[in-house]
């Protein structure tokens, strides 16, 4: 029990006050706390200012630097090709030579010139190279001044010609047809730039022009490796749409943009860049190339730049300029590209362009931010936890007490309070308080002792199961009054599992029931015998899990006189015992393969042959399955049941709900086998109380009704009067599954589990893993050599290896309590279902 006061009107400061009743290190704390937060607040504000300009700084400077990097490698491509030429120039100048030369390259440099042209003095004296899949190869005659004669358009005259002049064409796009290369024909199509010088002779007369074109798709791909992660200027990942690079000539044609660095083949295009944007599409030579309008004033501004050789960056909101543009804040980066050709002479031709989303810049501001924020907080809290000390240490006397009389208070601890204090004023308050701590354990002990009792007679009054029923709405009163053929439930579960069998038992196909253990199977199979039009006729169950191959044989189709040793006279079977009535087969899923085989045949053609018999004999009765298997499953899965008989049996399914799925119907369940128990003892009805419905309805019922069932036979043993209290219902004392092993299950029952342990002297034992002995029973040790000899068994083999016949339940009880105590491992399920040794299941 706790005492709570009410907060009185008293002044700000007064000794009732809200501030009156702090400690004086709380009162220091908060003072303190105001002057904290304008001191780091301050200092939050220029640090932050401080680190963000120059982070923006940095940033900038960094995307200049890529800019200008782009561009410088592109010149050094450029200056390559330069030095290429200059070198070709001095040497005798030859087809079969030049080819011999570029061919002699690394593949990664020679793939940078996609063509080599010679143009002599007259006009017979030429030749022309295209590189095809990386090997230079002549081009035929023909095509030669074809529609790619333009290789030597650049050529200007020869006679004013200077020795290591170059001359830089245009970017264009060169196509050639039918070339002859290794594999057959084929057809090229690039984009280059040429360059072309001319050919002096030792008396420095004229001897034709040179040309050397370089592959834009390489400038290109040095574009997309400085925008992605592998770029030798990477500072922070990216989003690659936010983040690209172009080059664009000294007219302002948009020529290509940056594309994926893992794909260095794809073509050259600008698609992304001038997407929503206006202009021209494709120039004469080279039709990928998108030139923008001209009111796109921040891009034309950038060509000018670059024209007159200046590098430089801009911060825009608009895409080039776009009026309507994204409104994200971007750098825009560009830097001119310079070709150093004779005598180191500078010339520019063309430039780059280059991205820089901002929104990266925010992100890391961001973090800052946070990272300060905390570092704020860390301090903060650090320094008030500080002045907070120093106050108390200056109140320790005060605070001490207080402390030790509240925790006295909060634990209900009635012992006399005795503060360490040499004053007298304390010592007389001291024995106040005491007297109150006692007072206030009396009445705090009365309160829980009423509380218990309340508590106590709630869950022990009866509780109305009638009532219950009638204020559930999801039950329905005339199906709780009325159970159908022994189905007891109302809710929809029940509902829903009635309207089926009304449904199957109105049609003479045969069905199969599923459902786990215990949630009444075979009492639907009987709802649907009683409902049809065979109910007069037999009903009979036969358990396909209780009897071995032959014995089910026999119970089945029946035998004639001398079929075996043991038939002396004649059978009829399960199938013509059960003429013009309803034959249930439970547990299905343990049938043989033999026996699967001859239920097959029985059902497809109505017909059975006795065992002993050659001739076949018509029947006259339905065929109910039930199973607690997926049937359909462990015959996908090939687990030993047949697929084909599952869709024979399968004709009409019904799936019988757990109780756990179904509790609304656990108040009809119980009062029905609370009556039917009374009268079955010819005792006076027995009461439920509020906790024992309560303990049942929060439990789920793996056993399903039938262990509802037992629980309540169970529960009824152990009443004294005539109400079931909580107490009187044990869930995990069942009574023992097989006769010779009670010992073994009341040892379970009291706590004390199966587990390994040192065995008597004198008893068998197994080694386990650990090095440890575990006992085992006498069936046990029979087996278990076996078992290891082979490293697995089945359920049947195991019976087949004892000499005493034992039940399926007994042979699977031993199985099971292997398994538990981690001497084997289950696989599999039905018939193929076996049990393997550990070892040989690792």
């Amino acid at each position: 029990m706790r005492l709570f006061f009410p907060l009185q009107p008293t002044s700000l400061l007064g000794p009732d006050s809200l501030f009156g009743r702090w400690t004086i290190g709380r009162f220091q704390a908060f003072l303190g706390a105001g002057g904290l937060l304008c001191i780091l607040g301050f200092s939050f504000a220029l640090i932050y200012q401080m680190v963000t300009s120059s982070l923006s700084e940095a940033f900038a400077r960094n995307a200049q630097l890529r800019a200008m990097a782009q561009a410088n490698a592109i010149s050094r491509l450029l200056d390559d090709a330069y030095l290429e030429l200059e070198y070709l120039a001095q040497r005798p100048l030859s087809e079969a030579g030049v080819i011999a030369h570029f061919n002699a390259m690394p593949a990664e440099k020679r793939n940078r010139y996609g063509e080599v042209a010679f143009q002599g003095r007259t006009s017979g004296e030429y030749f022309v190279l295209v590189n095809v899949a990386n090997t230079f190869v002549s081009l035929p005659a023909g095509q030669v001044h074809g529609n790619n004669g333009g290789i030597f358009s650049s050529i200007g005259s020869g006679s004013k010609a200077k020795e290591g002049e170059v001359r830089v064409g245009e970017p264009v796009e060169a196509a050639y047809v039918a070339l002859p290369a290794p594999g057959g024909a084929r057809s090229v199509a690039m984009h280059v730039i040429r360059l072309s010088m001319p050919v002096l002779g030792p008396d420095q007369q004229y001897q034709g022009q040179l040309v050397l074109s370089v592959n834009l798709q390489d400038m290109r791909n040095i574009l997309s490796l400085y925008t992605s992660d592998q770029s030798p200027l990477y500072l922070l990942p990216q989003n690659n749409l936010h983040k690209k690079s172009f080059m664009f000539d000294l007219a302002g044609w948009l020529l290509f943009e940056s594309a994926n660095v893992e794909e260095p083949g794809m073509p050259l295009a600008v698609d992304r860049l001038r997407a929503g944007l206006r202009g021209d599409v494709g120039r004469p030579g080279f039709q990928e190339a998108f030139r923008p309008a001209s009111d796109y004033h921040l891009y034309w501004t950038l060509v000018a730049d670059v024209q007159a050789g200046h590098a430089g960056k801009m911060l825009s909101s608009e895409v080039f300029g776009k009026p309507d543009g994204n409104k994200q804040e971007f750098f825009l980066n560009y830097a001119p590209i310079v070709f150093h050709g004779h005598e180191r002479t500078e010339k520019i031709v063309g430039g780059i362009g280059c991205f820089d989303s901002s929104s990266v810049l925010a992100a890391v501001k961001g973090k800052i931010v946070v990272h300060l924020f905390l570092i704020f907080l860390g301090i903060f809290f650090v320094l008030v936890f500080v002045l907070y000390l120093m106050g108390r240490r200056i109140s320790k006397i005060i605070g001490k007490m207080a402390g030790e009389l509240e925790n006295k208070i909060h634990s209900d601890d009635s012992t006399p309070f005795a503060p360490a204090s040499p004053y007298a004023e304390l010592n007389r308050f001291q024995k106040s308080i005491n007297i109150l701590l006692l007072q206030l354990y009396m009445i705090r002990r009365e309160i829980r002792r009423r509380d218990t009792t309340d508590a106590d007679e709630r869950m022990r009054e009866k509780v109305n199961l009638d009532k219950v029923i009638a204020k559930d709405p999801a039950l329905n009163p005339v199906m709780a009054a009325s159970p159908l053929h022994g189905l007891v439930g109302a809710g929809p579960a029940i509902a829903e599992l009635r309207q089926q069998l009304r449904k199957a038992a109105g049609v003479l196909a045969d069905v199969l029931i599923i459902g786990e253990t215990g949630t009444g199977k075979e009492l639907t199979a009987s709802a649907v015998h009683a409902m049809s039009y065979r109910a007069k006729g037999p009903f009979i169950s036969i358990s396909c899990g209780a009897l071995d191959e032959n014995l089910l044989m026999d119970a089945l189709f029946g035998h004639v006189p001398g079929a075996f040793s043991e038939a002396h006279g004649e059978r009829k079977g399960a199938f013509l015992a059960a003429s013009g009535g309803t034959l249930l087969l439970d547990e299905i899923g343990n049938a043989s393969p033999k026996v699967q085989q001859a239920l097959l045949r029985a059902l497809s053609v109505r017909r059975i042959v006795p065992l002993g018999s050659d001739r076949e004999i018509a029947y006259d009765a339905r065929v109910i399955a039930a199973t607690n298997v997926d049937l359909l499953q462990t015959a996908i899965s090939g687990q030993g049941f047949r697929d084909d008989l599952y869709y024979r049996l399968a004709v009409i399914t019904i799936n019988t709900p757990p109780l756990r799925r179904r509790k609304e119907d656990l108040p009809v369940l119980i009062r029905h086998f609370l009556e039917k128990n009374c009268q079955e003892r010819g005792q006076p009805p027995i009461a439920v109380s509020r906790g024992a419905l309560e303990k049942m309805l929060a439990y789920d019922w793996p056993g399903n009704v039938r262990e509802l069932e037992n629980c309540l036979i169970r529960s009824l043993t152990f009443v004294e009067g005539d109400v079931l209290l909580a107490q009187h219902i044990l869930f995990n004392e069942a009574m023992p599954e097989n006769p010779d092993n009670a010992s073994l299950q009341g040892k379970r029952a009291s706590g004390e589990l199966i587990s390994r342990r040192r065995p008597a002297e004198g008893e068998a034992t197994v080694a386990a893993q650990e090095g440890e002995a575990i006992a085992l029973n006498e069936r046990q040790q029979a087996v278990w050599h076996l078992i290891m000899r082979q490293g697995s068994i089945s359920r049947s083999e195991y019976q087949e290896a004892l000499d005493t016949q034992i039940s399926v339940r007994t042979a699977q009880y031993d199985l099971y309590d292997l398994v538990e105590r981690g001497l084997l491992v289950k696989s599999g399920a039905g018939p193929s279902c076996r049990y393997t040794t550990v070892t040989a299941a690792d």
